[in-house]
């Protein structure tokens, strides 16, 4: 009997420690899914925060990283040093003031922007460089990588051991239909949706902002106290000449949105900035400044502009101001008669060297505006699919050739800058749109007006 006894319990011995060895093991299979799923829905969620600026600025690794990029790309193209030729921007539209650094020019394709040495210097460098990331590539592991700042370093055989046995977890637990696995991967799928999504829509943006080629000025990363962020006071933003093709170009800077300052912003900040144009809220923009090009008026310039200024702009409080601030924005190369208007008399039509591209009778560039509608219609389309980014103080800027005969013909340009606030915000941007759709019912209203007189004229 004690024999039999000994040889029944030794099989159930065994399997009584195979079952609690399969128990422990199921456990920390399931354990170790659990861990490895919230990781990486927590990891990609800090990288979306709701709120926050477009990449992590307080990380020190990242900011270190993303400057580097930056410095290392603009060294491809050129070295800025103290000795250059780069000379401040004539004619400069917004941003003008007399504690703020130009914009300065360097030959005739690059425009260098002052960067500045808070947050929001830092901030406008990630949004370009989150550009770039994508501009080749739309991949969501890419984009995820440049938010993170980090490297996966797949020769490492003890992670890559971590790695393959995490991927077993997982793959056990969604066997099992645990129930905490599927829905973190349920979650999972949706967080690497709103990266993919971002990183196509930063992707399609490319076209509607100037072309980007890294920070000039420094090639380091500060830690000086002076520079919190690691950018300096000389430090700039090398970008693409957005005029380079014009001949005479007239340019309008509009602060586009409803709010140019952000959630968090202290009240008198918000005092400050609602002061500045109260009518911001139903616009959704403001004029900042504009130049047309008009040799013949009495206020022009040496190089024959007239320059309106942000006061001028603050003062535009009725739909009708703004409309006629559009109207002289697009008279120029218009022929005039001796009033100053556009309207022509029929002595005045035999001027040539005056004469319209687009026909003597008409007050404004019709065809420029046009083309200006037409540009404007991309940006609302990606301004509508946008559900993540909102763009607090950004401009808008309208360029089209101010002389017709000489220059470029009825050639325009739409182009999104100031990328200082970009930050993340649920629902998008609805007071760019508002901006947008202001404009272009602005510009419609003019045209239709303005087409109307063509044809009762002639």
């Amino acid at each position: 009997m004690r024999n039999r006894s000994a040889s029944i319990s030794k099989p159930t011995y065994i399997i009584v420690v195979s079952s609690s060895v399969c128990l422990v093991a199921w456990r920390i299979l399931v354990w170790r899914a659990r861990k490895r799923v919230k990781k990486s829905v927590d990891r990609i969620e800090s990288m979306l925060a709701e709120g926050g600026p477009l990449v992590d600025i307080s990380d020190y690794p990242v900011r270190e990283r993303i400057l580097q990029r930056a410095f290392k790309r603009a060294s491809k193209w050129m070295s800025l040093t103290k000795d250059n030729d780069a000379t401040p921007m004539v004619g400069q539209v917004g941003g003008r003031a007399d504690h703020k650094k130009p914009v300065l020019t360097f030959g005739t394709e690059y425009v260098l922007k002052p960067l500045v040495a808070d947050h929001r210097g830092i901030r406008e460098v990630c949004f370009y460089e989150a550009l770039e990331a994508v501009s080749q590539s739309v991949g969501a592991s890419i984009y995820s990588q440049f938010l993170n700042g980090k490297e996966t370093k797949r020769n490492a055989i003890m992670q890559h051991s971590g790695q393959v046995f995490d991927t077993i977890a997982v793959a056990f637990a969604m066997m099992i239909k645990d129930p905490v696995v599927i829905q973190s991967e349920q979650d999972l799928q949706l967080a690497w949706r709103k990266v993919r999504r971002e990183a196509e829509g930063l992707h399609k943006l490319n076209r509607h902002v100037p072309r980007y080629y890294g920070v000039v000025g420094q090639d380091c990363m500060s830690a000086s106290y002076a520079a919190p962020f690691g950018i300096t006071e000389d430090a700039y933003l090398l970008l693409h000449s957005l005029t380079m093709t014009f001949s005479k170009p007239c340019v309008m800077d509009v602060k586009m949105g409803t709010q140019t300052f952000e959630p968090d912003a202290p009240t008198e900040k918000r005092l400050r900035e609602f002061g500045k144009y109260p009518k911001q809220p139903e616009y959704g923009f403001r004029i900042v400044g504009m130049r047309v090009y008009d040799p013949s008026h009495e206020n022009a310039d040496e190089k024959g502009y007239r320059l309106y200024d942000k006061h001028y702009g603050r003062s535009l409080t009725t739909r009708a101001q703004l409309l006629e601030a559009f109207r002289i924005f697009f008279s120029a190369g218009v022929f005039k008669n001796d009033n100053g208007d556009g309207n022509n008399s029929s002595s005045n039509n035999n001027n040539n060297n005056k004469s319209s591209s687009n026909g003597d009778n008409e007050r404004v560039r019709l065809r420029s505006m046009s083309n200006i509608l037409q540009n404007v219609r991309p940006l609302r389309k990606w301004f509508d699919d946008n559900i993540s980014l909102e763009f607090r103080a950004s401009s808008l800027l309208l360029i089209y050739e101010g002389d017709p005969i000489k220059g470029n013909g009825d050639a325009t340009l739409v182009r999104m800058i100031d990328f200082g606030h970009v930050r993340r915000n649920a629902g998008g941007d609805p007071g760019y749109i508002i901006g947008l759709k202001t404009i272009k019912s602005l510009l419609t209203e003019i045209v239709e007006t303005e087409t109307e007189h063509v044809r009762d004229s002639t």
